[in-house]
């Protein structure tokens, strides 16, 4: 009991797993935002390209229970619950099927729910980071106008869409896989972390645009020189970086726009199919690159949709279905504590999602 003989509000802890950054906190049922948050680069794929899927899988998740355990030393009291979003398909019962933008292609498969359980002796939740982020924007009741499919830009690209509170995806959870949809057929069409040529997050995703921003300044050295890009790097386009190419595109540099136009446009194909077959009506544009690039970025991304012939946009256009996530890096964070809300009682019992927390991204 806590004050005037009110219960102590449940503690949990929280963390979002990406492709490049491991964020980190705790917070209180009812809480608007997390606390003591902790971001850290990911000891994955991107930092070490050449170690094997499994080392690098130990790396990960040794360095997840240190950020864990250092945000439980530093909360106030001994946590009720923990979850975890993650960047990559994750089953029913929280086990990480695969992990392309983390630990590359072929990893084995992870039991992460039941090792943290078993490593904090508390309930923990392990559920896609893109899922985790919609409990953030969802309405907590639902309602007839709260249909909306959440879009992540980042070190890879993924989707999930909501209606009415709840997450539609079936008793598997398969789902939200556009970053893996195939896109690009040509015979040198890049590699996606998966594995496979062509895919969207090969060419739309952060790590995308860096890549077809490299190959463009190598193709047309003078036009590179002269733009943005080539100040940031210092000329060398083998010092780009995915938040160069972001700020390039926030500031409307010429040679950036060109470069990751065709990303861009195969994302907007996508959302528009996307749009036209399902009619949702709002699109919330999340992601560390997304983010970074700035209202610029949704502009090019509506005005590709709009070329995409799809006759149900609004009066406003594609602009009006497009919306910005949060300016802040924490909606995975923020969606793992609302969806603990919802599935953990004040009695501490065990959460209980009431939907598939499965996907991809």
């Amino acid at each position: 009991m806590t004050g005037a003989g009110f219960p102590a509000r449940p503690l949990y802890l929280v963390a979002d797993l990406g492709g490049t950054t491991l964020r980190a906190g705790w917070a209180r049922a009812g809480d608007l935002a997390v606390s003591g948050v902790r971001r850290v680069a990911v000891d994955g794929i991107a930092r070490f390209p050449g170690l094997p899927a499994g080392e690098l899988q130990a790396r990960v998740v040794d360095q997840l229970v240190r950020l864990l355990r250092e945000c439980s030393r530093s909360a106030p009291c001994t946590p009720s619950a923990l979850a975890v979003a993650f960047a990559g398909p994750v089953g029913r019962t929280g086990t990480v099927v695969d992990a392309p933008t983390v630990w590359g292609p072929r990893g084995p498969e992870l039991p992460l729910a039941r090792l943290l359980g078993r490593e904090f002796g508390v309930p923990a939740v392990v559920l896609n980071d893109v899922t985790a982020a919609g409990w953030r924007y969802a309405a907590p009741e639902g309602g007839e106008d709260d249909y909306f499919c959440m879009v992540t830009v980042s070190s890879g690209v993924g989707n999930k869409v909501f209606r009415n509170g709840e997450v539609l995806l079936p008793e598997d959870g398969r789902g939200g896989e556009i970053g893996h949809l195939k896109v690009d057929f040509a015979a040198d069409a890049p590699w996606c972390d998966c594995g496979e040529r062509g895919h969207l997050g090969a060419v739309a995703s952060g790590r995308g645009a860096l890549r077809a921003a490299g190959v463009l300044a190598r193709r047309f050295p003078g036009v590179f020189a002269r733009s943005a890009l080539s100040a940031a790097s210092g000329g060398d386009p083998g010092r780009l970086s995915a938040e160069q190419v972001a700020a390039g595109i926030r500031s409307q540099d010429a040679f950036t726009v060109r470069a990751v136009a065709p990303g861009v446009r195969y994302l907007a194909r996508t959302l528009a199919t996307l749009h036209i077959a399902l009619g949702v009506d709002r699109f919330v544009v999340m992601g560390g690159f997304a983010r970074a690039a700035g209202p610029p970025y949704l502009r090019l991304l509506g005005e590709e949709m709009a070329k995409a012939g799809d006759f149900l946009l609004p009066p406003a256009g594609a602009a009006g279905l497009l919306r910005p996530g949060a300016p802040d890096d924490d909606d995975g964070l923020i969606g793992c504590l609302r969806l603990l809300e919802r599935t953990h009682s004040s009695r501490g019992s065990s959460p209980r999602p009431a939907v598939p927390v499965t996907g991809t991204s």
